[in-house]
């Protein structure tokens, strides 16, 4: 495997193992929203189960970093939000992660994006108050993924020297369900 390619298969083998994990830790085959509180993560999101919890060491284009992921799996949907911290805080270094993550979700289903779109992610305070938002990107994307059709939808956001991803990703994702998910992701100021 080239070097080019390395980093996307680590990420893309993390996100399968987690979307496996969830599906074990899945209360019911229904949406059954909770907020999960990544405190060491510094953000808040919905998940529509109860959530399954990891952290890998992946290569993001040459950086070494630990990725932690939540995720859950209701209907055969995968629902995940990871989260890095970067060896510093500029914007090259963030710019350059969030391409890396990009690319290696939508080279997980062997995909192509149809379309993307800035976003503002709401951030919070330490006691959940809105205290302002951050420029994030949205990203849907076609492909497959065990032998199957699949879709993505994606939100790519990074603050000082953390990144996220939202991920949603499954055969037929409900785009209410998956709205409810991506637009619940608020990062602690």
């Amino acid at each position: 495997m080239d070097a080019t390619r390395r980093p996307a298969a680590r990420i893309a083998c993390a996100a399968l193992a987690l979307a496996a994990a969830a599906s074990l830790a899945a209360c019911s085959p229904e949406h059954d929203w909770r907020e999960v509180r990544a405190e060491d993560g510094g953000y808040r999101v919905m998940l529509p189960a109860r959530a399954a919890r990891m952290t890998r060491a992946v290569e993001l284009d040459g950086l070494r970093v630990d990725m932690t992921m939540y995720g859950a799996q209701a209907r055969g949907v995968a629902y995940t939000v990871a989260t890095a911290t970067l060896p510093d805080d500029t914007e090259a270094t963030r710019e350059r992660a969030l391409a890396v993550m990009r690319v290696a979700m939508v080279r997980n289903i062997g995909g192509t994006e149809r379309g993307s779109r800035p976003v503002a992610v709401a951030m919070i305070d330490a006691g959940g108050a809105p205290a302002g938002t951050v420029p994030g990107v949205e990203v849907e994307a076609a492909g497959r993924m065990r032998d199957a059709d699949a879709v993505l939808l994606a939100r790519f956001v990074a603050r000082g020297t953390r990144v996220w991803q939202a991920v949603v990703l499954g055969p037929t994702p409900d785009r209410e369900q998956a709205a409810v998910f991506l637009e619940s992701l608020k990062l602690q100021r």
